[in-house]
């Protein structure tokens, strides 16, 4: 077993950044479930309740949740590729 740089052998590293992945994908998955909430929320509050200075912000929170998943979703993306570098034993960027 070649140890790297950090002290980790190859398999201990891999299995770190798939532990990392998997925390990662729970975090979109919650993201998501938030996202449909607001949405949800937001047309309640808009067009049942009439309510739409609320409505505007939830709207507002609603834009920022979908940017934090679409952000997480490449850092899941590129994470896997450097994990799969890393079991090529190439360099991850």
């Amino acid at each position: 077993m070649m140890v790297g740089r950090t002290g980790m052998d190859k398999e201990e590293k891999i299995k770190a950044m798939n532990n990392h992945l998997e925390q990662f994908k729970q975090m979109s998955f919650r993201a998501k479930a938030r996202i449909e909430r607001l949405a949800e929320l937001s047309l309640v509050i808009e067009d049942d309740l009439k309510f739409n200075s609320f409505a505007d912000r939830v709207s507002e929170l609603f834009g920022i949740s979908n940017q934090f998943e679409e952000q997480l979703e490449q850092l899941i993306n590129d994470y896997e590729i450097a994990r799969n570098r890393v079991a090529l034993d190439e360099e991850p960027e």
